[in-house]
């Protein structure tokens, strides 16, 4: 029997109390957090664009194939790969969306839409009823995307990872190219905020940045770039350039290397011995580069013609005294090429001059230097345009001849 009621009534009240007031308390809080951090289940659509994409679940053993035209449903920590055939779209639940090329594996790391923040909107206005903003995260592990980023979406952030880098990107387009070496970010449209080795650099539109393995950002660069090594000829052709000759007879020696010029390293093609046999000799580069995300692409040269003996390009407009040959695949994988010519000596009248988009000469003063620039070949080469750059060769050709070449550059703008 109980000795104290009263002590055991009030101790009754106050655990009461103390229940009611943690309930009080706890019950608008848990509420609160809840709606802080709900999350809204999504899903990614994968859809192949060309070729057969393969999508895979981290933790499986084995990828699901998702064919041209078709569409695959895919969660968090998603691999997405393409092969040298192969292209995709992955777009997300809130219509921002990822293009990966040729040769390109993502893995989707994180698809966050808090599920309050679209919730409440009053008098044109949305209010934020999670403090958390909505997020996407990539992990690009190797090859190149573009990102395209809707306006309707600035208050949800999108991270692009590579192995040496973050970004922050927002509403606009961004091309994104990795490999193990090192990433480029290309701001098309809008502002990337570029993160490695604790710099940041930011991109405005037209701009890229570089970054190396284990270095920080490199300063912002117009977007242009070169894909040709040792376009300037300051270091050997091994490694770069591939040296190949024909000749007729053995009464005609054909020779290229590089030589000092008015103070400048340029590539000498040189033909000597006895006239009118032909003799042919060039340098090639394998550039192996997709290009059809690109917005621009132009050949540049600096040509100087010292001599030639055969007038114009030959008789069938194919043996001038410098080519400019670029090798490539259209959009219907097709093999194509691109020629222009230059010469100085004019041709006969019965020799052909060709004066077409792919194909094209023209005839430059002796003795200067010349710079060639071309117009933009995703544009005059229309529906045969360039998807992907197999290589592009230096040649001389005809009979007697010696050109100088520097400054060759194939520059490609995102």
């Amino acid at each position: 029997m109980h000795k104290n009621p009263e002590r055991i009534a009030w101790t009754v009240m106050l655990f009461s109390c103390l229940g009611c007031c943690l309930f009080t308390i706890s019950l608008p809080s848990s509420i609160a957090w809840y709606i802080a951090n709900a999350i809204a289940p999504h899903t990614v659509t994968v859809t192949s664009a060309q070729g057969t994409v393969l999508a895979k679940k981290l933790r499986d053993e084995f990828s699901t194939p998702v064919t041209h035209g078709t569409s695959l449903a895919v969660n968090e920590w998603t691999l997405v790969s393409t092969d040298n055939s192969a292209q995709a779209v992955v777009t997300f639940f809130d219509g921002n969306s990822i293009t990966l090329y040729n040769n390109t594996s993502v893995v989707i790391q994180k698809i966050e839409d808090y599920r309050f923040n679209n919730l409440l909107h009053i008098l044109g206005y949305r209010f934020r009823l999670s403090p958390y903003l909505d997020a996407v995260e990539i992990l690009v592990v190797r090859g190149r995307i573009r990102a395209t980023i809707l306006e309707a979406n600035a208050e949800r952030t999108f991270l692009v990872r590579t192995l040496h880098s973050e970004t922050n990107i927002i509403p606009g387009s961004y091309a994104v190219e990795s490999d193990i070496n090192q990433t480029q970010i290309t701001a098309r449209l809008g502002q990337a905020d570029v993160h490695a080795q604790n710099e940041t650099v930011i991109l405005k539109t037209g701009q890229r940045s570089t970054i190396f393995a284990d270095q920080p950002p490199s300063e912002a660069m117009v977007a242009e770039q070169n894909l040709i090594r040792n376009s300037d000829f300051n270091s050997q052709l091994d490694g770069t350039w591939e040296i190949d000759s024909f000749v007729h007879s053995e009464i005609v020696t054909t020779t290229v290397n590089i030589t000092s010029s008015t103070g400048r390293s340029v590539l000498h093609f040189y033909s000597h011995g006895v006239d009118n046999i032909h003799a042919e000799i060039s340098v090639l580069q394998w550039i192996d580069k997709d290009v059809r995300d690109f917005q621009s692409l132009h050949i540049n040269a600096d040509i100087r013609l010292i001599y030639q003996s055969l007038q114009g390009g030959g008789s069938i407009g194919s043996e001038f005294p410098m080519m400019i040959h670029l090798a490539y695949k259209d959009a219907n994988g097709n093999d194509r090429d691109w020629h222009h010519g230059f010469y100085y000596e004019p041709p006969l009248e019965n020799y052909i001059l060709y004066n077409q988009a792919n194909n094209s000469s023209e005839n430059i003063t002796r003795f200067l230097w010349y710079p060639y620039e071309s117009e933009n070949l995703l544009e005059t080469l229309d529906n045969s345009k360039p998807v992907y750059i197999r290589y592009i060769r230096l040649y001389a050709s005809g009979w007697i001849y010696e050109i100088m070449v520097d400054d060759v550059k194939l520059l490609a703008q995102d």
